[in-house]
């Protein structure tokens, strides 16, 4: 099934699921006419002209093909990640100027990355799903249909490679499982793990917020209507409230920081500096101890230029990045409830110092010791603890979350992942996973064996800047390794050229081809003996 002929219909697919899926797409998709135009772009003093087609499907999804006049053959069929599903007024951080719901298409991971790949002769296609939040199913369909009107209308398209960024990522490579043949090649670019994962990340981080913080905060249970928005956007609130003045109690007072107001835990609790805390909860939670400003390593100079680095930066890159992580729990917890009609989240049964695993010896002194800070927090977090109450998931929510497609690692066509060891919205787990199952499935005789081919990006061991005053200072530019999908033009461009190759000749590039490919950034590394650690949900 590698030389699929999809120039005319899909129902020359041998595949009866395919055929089955596209029965009543063909005729609709047909309906759905583009509307085109010439246009062009200068590219590094080159003139480059290009055909732009854009139209709905007939689910709703808008969508964008772009085919320049000198075409080397291949698209890139591109899927954007996950996109608020409700309008938002102004917040800070989140969204300073507000946020309206956006259903424009993407066709490439950033406008300069786009322009540079029609220089090269690639056309680009992507879709503006007609439903946003956690649309991995409808972002399917929207992929699937803007490749069947880019085929259809331009004969010349040969090769096709799928990628995506975050859930587009995890879209992507669901495509590619689901209906083998289809895609020459797939990208999956800071994947995403399952919804039920991936809100058990961040979930785990809001509870966390919530128990030992601010009990107000809603979390989970949000009501219908607009009750429900407001208190989503209420939690939002809380959630930067808290974040907020434990930065400014560490700022003021690093070694012995003090607890917000609104906590409500034992004073024997709040003896301990609130940094061990919120580590506590980014360890249990699986949030990086490394982020954008903070390395966990680096210390200013004068007293406290080993134990900043040893018992302050990582409580520091916990709230960094854990305020992401909060804030995705908020909004997705909201979408997901909404979509499945009931509480997906659970951890009536979690063993929270169970998850520490090793970290509560790597960072004892952070957490204030085993004896004092980690077993005092645990038995706060317990499960038998009244002042702690768990959360008990609804079943039939939860059934209806997992019917949503969850990857096998059933790879069939070259596929390229490039993960940051420190994401903190879809950490490294994410692509470990898959790496695992792609592993097992060859195992089992289900996958082909070096189909499969990792770009790790990490940041370096020590990046955090200092004042004079001995003040960490935040970077201008988030720090390469960190942050979410947080990869420059030229590691797109390099993913997306060896992505273009592999398309061509059927086969993932050697690790000694990326490597080459990889050997002027300090960032990326190729190892096949390099472990990631899984998300909490599936360890």
């Amino acid at each position: 099934m590698k030389n699929l002929n999809l120039k005319k219909s899909l129902v020359a697919l041998t595949s009866a699921a395919l055929v089955s899926v596209f029965a009543v797409a063909i005729p609709s998709t047909a309906n759905a006419a583009a509307t085109c135009e010439k246009d062009y772009i200068t590219v590094n003093g080159k003139y480059v002209d290009f055909e732009k087609c854009t139209g709905t499907d007939f689910r709703g999804s808008k969508y964008e093909i772009r085919m320049p006049s000198k075409f080397n053959g291949t698209m890139m069929l591109y899927s954007h990640g996950i996109r608020y599903n409700v309008d938002l007024p102004p917040i800070p951080l989140v969204a300073p100027k507000g946020s309206v719901r956006n259903y424009a298409p993407e066709i490439a991971p950033t406008e300069e990355v786009g322009e540079l790949l029609l220089a090269q002769g690639f056309a680009l296609a992507g879709a503006g799903v007609q439903v946003q939040g956690w649309n991995a199913t409808e972002q399917v369909y929207a992929a699937l249909e803007v490749n069947t009107v880019a085929r259809n209308k331009y004969s010349k398209i040969n090769k096709v490679v799928a990628w995506g960024n975050s859930l587009g990522a995890l879209s992507s490579q669901s495509m590619a499982e689901q209906y083998p043949g289809l895609f020459d090649a797939v990208g999956a670019m800071c994947l995403a793990d399952s919804a039920l994962a991936e809100i058990t990340m961040a979930g785990d981080f809001l509870w966390g917020v919530k128990t030992f913080f601010d009990p107000s905060i809603k979390a989970v249970g949000y009501s219908a209507g607009t009750a429900g928005y407001m208190e989503m956007l209420g939690d939002i609130g809380k959630v930067l409230t808290v974040i907020g003045t434990i930065q400014a109690a560490i700022t003021a007072n690093p070694l012995a920081p003090t607890w917000p107001a609104t906590s409500t835990v034992p004073d024997a609790l709040k003896a301990l500096p609130v940094r061990s805390a919120i580590l506590m909860i980014g360890l249990m939670s699986g949030v990086s101890t490394q982020s954008s400003t903070f390395d966990a390593s680096s210390g200013p100079a004068g007293a406290l230029e080993t134990g900043f680095g040893l018992l302050i930066s990582p409580a520091l890159a916990v709230l960094e990045n854990g305020f992401s992580a909060a804030v995705l729990a908020v909004i997705a917890n909201y979408d997901l409830e909404q979509r499945a009609g009931g509480i997906i989240f659970d951890n009536s049964n979690t063993d929270y110092v169970a998850r520490l695993g090793s970290d509560a010896d790597t960072y004892a002194a952070a957490l204030s010791g085993a004896s004092k800070g980690i077993a005092g927090m645990g038995a706060y977090l317990n499960k038998l603890n009244p002042a702690a109450p768990r959360v008990k998931a609804d079943p039939a929510a939860v059934a209806k979350i997992q019917e949503i497609y969850g990857l096998k690692g059933a790879i069939t066509a070259p596929t390229i992942t490039i993960t940051a060891t420190a994401d903190q919205i879809t950490p490294p787990g994410a692509t470990q996973y898959l790496i695992d199952q792609y592993t097992s499935a060859v195992s089992d005789g289900k996958a082909t064996k070096g189909m499969l081919v990792n770009i790790w990006n990490k940041p370096a061991d020590e990046y955090t800047q200092f004042s004079a005053a001995g003040s960490p200072v935040k970077p201008a530019l988030d720090t390469n390794g960190t942050g979410h999908c947080n990869f420059t033009t030229s590691q797109y461009m390099t993913v997306a050229k060896l992505l273009g190759a592999a398309a061509k000749s059927g086969k993932a590039p050697s690790a000694k081809t990326v490597s080459a490919a990889i050997k002027n950034d300090s960032n990326l590394f190729v190892d096949p003996n390099y472990r990631a650690p899984l998300l909490k949900y599936r360890q």
